[in-house]
């Protein structure tokens, strides 16, 4: 591969940085690989056309590559705000020769607003086809990496991790938080009970979403609390975004309403976000990807029977201490793996599987001298001898999906495992870019469908730059290309 600016020969992921830099240092170079070297047009669904244009009625003058072309831009360029973007195209003749504005007639901010609000699912229909694009791209250039590179496998690790987009609603002021905290505080001061926690009250006394929009909800995010827009992403080693899954009323729904802590809420909603993440990400199943990656919120039993589902050879999943709690009385099991009396040897009783509403599979046992009251659906038993102290009856429970838990494919804390690991880190990062346009960080809007637009096309301009990275460095491509001239030999695709 090569670098523009010193014409030395670079990896993939070097020469992501190399035009990632050219964004802020080299914008009107950038714009011409761009324009030679990428043609949207390809990428857009028909579906997406045939809907725009039938919106339009008689008035075709704004043409939908344009507008794309126009938005797609400004994320490329961190342009924080729609009012900015159109400042810039107007005065730059420029930019509207490169997104083809070349009738005089450009958009005004109410249709940008309308766009992004009305054409939301076809935007992510674009955004698709540019991770589709992109997940081919990473299969090739992996392929062609030495077994002993250290991005070797990258295109078949998958990484997830939550985050939220913060809006600015009365609840997020730190004001009204600080007043409702005061309130208690010196509550807890007239009572003067030591087992009166404040900071808790005061959390279960906040409304669990904003007054302004019910899908801005209370939540623990990036080690604070407060009011977000929720939403999953998937990525691959690069840290390149594949998929965004924005959590609606439905997936709420199946969770509980009530926590003790923020921590216990975080991690309730973060591992049960996992599951409809992956199956919008896997419709036809799993043919790509061989290795998860994810924090200990992710652990639990339904999710790693997931990932077994979906075929993961390997999973680099830290145990979490919610979900490993000790039992203090061990069940032998026999070579079947059926629990035994710790006694005679008998086996327990199997009772069929149980699955309480957020809890794992579980294959329930009781002990072979238990029996059910008659008329109840009370246990006891007859042992004279128990192996342990209960009112019932000795009960215990086998995880089908325990052993995978236990041993996903990878030795817990070797060295593959922490190598591996460390990985994780690059979802962060990617996290903290695509929020750190202001438009993200903190929008003014209100409407969740602007909100998803944006975070969608803010992730569509990252792609892009890796689709513009791959074509550049493309052998036919290179004679295109004004200032590699000098380079038409270095025909190397990866370094």
């Amino acid at each position: 591969m090569f670098c523009h600016s010193t014409f030395k020969q670079l990896r993939f992921d070097e020469q992501l940085s190399e035009l990632n830099a050219f964004v802020s240092d080299k914008p009107l170079e950038i714009m011409e690989l761009l324009k030679n070297h990428f043609d949207l047009n390809k990428f857009i669904p028909n579906s997406f056309s045939n809907n725009y244009y039938s919106s339009l009625g008689r008035s075709k003058t704004l043409h939908l590559n344009s507008i794309l072309a126009l938005l797609l831009l400004g994320h490329v360029f961190r342009i924080n705000s729609v009012k900015l973007l159109l400042l810039f195209l107007h005065l730059s003749p420029y930019v509207q020769e490169f997104c083809q504005f070349d009738n005089g007639k450009l958009p005004d901010e109410p249709f940008i607003s309308r766009f992004k609000t009305t054409f939301e699912n076809d935007i992510n229909d674009l955004f698709e086809n540019f991770s589709s694009h992109t997940m081919s791209i990473c299969s090739e250039v992996d392929s062609l990496l030495p077994d002993d590179s250290d991005l070797k496998g990258f295109s078949s690790t998958l990484i997830y991790d939550t985050s939220g987009l913060k809006p600015k609603v009365k609840e997020n002021n730190p004001k009204t938080t600080q007043n409702i905290i005061k309130k208690y505080k010196n509550y807890a001061k007239i009572i003067n009970n030591p087992d009166y926690n404040p900071y808790a009250a005061a959390y279960n006394s906040l409304p669990k979403y904003s007054s302004a929009n019910p899908d801005i909800k209370l939540d623990f995010i990036n080690g604070h609390y407060g009011y977000f827009y929720k939403f999953g992403l998937l990525s691959n080693a690069l840290g390149l975004p594949l998929k965004l899954h924005f959590f609606d009323d439905k997936f709420y729904s199946l969770l509980p309403s009530d926590f003790k802590s923020f921590e216990d809420q975080k991690y309730s909603f973060d591992n049960a976000s996992l599951k409809p993440v992956l199956l919008s990400f896997f419709p036809d199943g799993n043919s790509s990807f061989s290795t998860f990656i994810a924090d200990s919120e992710f652990d639990s039993y339904d999710n790693f029977a997931l990932l077994k589902h979906y075929k993961f050879k390997k999973v680099f999943i830290p145990l979490n201490v919610r979900n490993s709690k000790a039992h203090s009385d061990v069940v032998l099991s026999d070579s079947n793996g059926t629990p035994i009396c710790p006694i005679d040897g008998t086996e327990f009783i199997p009772q069929g599987a149980c699955k309480g509403k957020n809890r794992s599979l579980r294959l329930k046992y009781i002990c072979p001298k238990g029996f059910k009251i008659k008329g109840t659906n009370k246990f006891t038993h007859s042992c004279q001898n128990p192996c342990r102290q209960t009112k019932s009856v000795v009960t215990t429970y086998k995880y089908p999906d325990k052993d995978f838990r236990f041993y996903p494919g990878v030795q817990r804390n070797s060295d593959e495992w922490v190598k591996v690991y460390k990985k994780r880190t690059v979802i962060e990062r990617e996290l903290a870019y695509l929020k750190s346009n202001s438009s993200l960080m903190s929008p003014n809007t209100l409407n969740t469908a602007s909100m998803r637009s944006d975070l969608l096309l803010a992730a569509s301009a990252k792609l892009i730059i890796v689709i513009l990275a791959y074509a550049i460095n493309k052998p036919n491509f290179i004679k295109n290309i004004k200032y590699c001239k000098t380079i038409n030999n270095v025909l190397k695709f990866i370094a």
